[in-house]
C-alpha cells in the first residue's frame, strides 16, 4: 500500500460529547402536534378565505387529526365556527367587490348582480328560495283546488292505462 494513502486515525480528546437523557415528569407519549398556537394559525388561514383542509395543509396538520382535536375540545369548536363565519363574510364581501369592479366593463356582471339581488324585478323566471324546512306537508303549500285538479288528472290517467291494457290481446303460450 502506498504510504501517502494510508488511513490515518486522529484522536481528539477535546471533542468529547456528553449526552444526557431528559424526561419530563408526568408527561408520557408523543407531544401534541396540534398545539393551541397552530390551531389559531389554521383559524387565521380560514378567516382569510382558505378552506379548513387547506389551512391544515398549510400548517402541516392532517385534516383527520385536526377534526379529532376539534371534536374533543368545545373551545376549539366555538373558535372554528367563528372562523368559518368570518370566512363566509369575507368571501361575500370579496365577491361583491369583484362584481362591482367588473360591472363598468362587463354588462353581464351587472345583470347577474341585479338578477340575484332583486329576483322579483329582474329574474326571467319566478324564483322561490324557501328558508324553512323541507318536511312540510304538500297540502300546506299547494292550493286545495290545485290538488283536486291533479287528483282528477291522475284518475283519468289511470283509467286510460286500464283501457289500453284491456284492449291489448293477451299473448298465447
Amino acid at each position: 500500500m502506498d504510504p501517502q494513502h494510508r488511513p490515518t486515525e486522529v484522536l481528539d480528546d477535546a471533542k468529547e460529547a456528553r449526552l444526557e437523557v431528559v424526561r419530563s415528569e408526568g408527561v408520557r407519549g408523543r407531544r401534541l402536534f396540534l398545539t393551541a398556537r397552530r390551531f389559531i394559525r389554521i383559524c387565521h388561514w380560514i378567516e382569510q378565505g382558505e378552506s379548513v383542509s387547506e389551512g391544515c395543509r398549510l400548517e402541516l396538520v392532517t385534516y383527520r387529526g385536526f377534526r379529532a382535536h376539534v371534536m374533543r375540545n368545545p373551545k376549539y369548536q366555538r373558535r372554528l365556527r367563528e372562523a368559518v363565519e368570518t370566512r363566509e363574510d369575507y368571501l361575500r364581501e370579496f365577491h361583491i367587490a369583484n362584481i362591482r369592479k367588473h360591472a363598468p366593463r362587463n354588462l353581464l356582471a351587472s345583470l347577474w348582480w341585479l338578477e340575484r339581488r332583486y329576483p322579483s324585478q329582474f329574474a326571467l323566471r319566478t324564483v322561490y328560495r324557501g328558508e324553512g324546512s323541507t318536511d312540510q306537508a304538500v297540502g300546506d303549500t299547494v292550493d286545495e283546488a290545485q290538488l283536486r285538479y291533479y287528483a282528477a288528472q291522475m284518475e283519468d290517467f289511470r283509467r286510460d292505462n286500464e283501457s289500453k291494457t284491456a284492449a291489448l290481446p293477451s299473448s298465447e303460450s
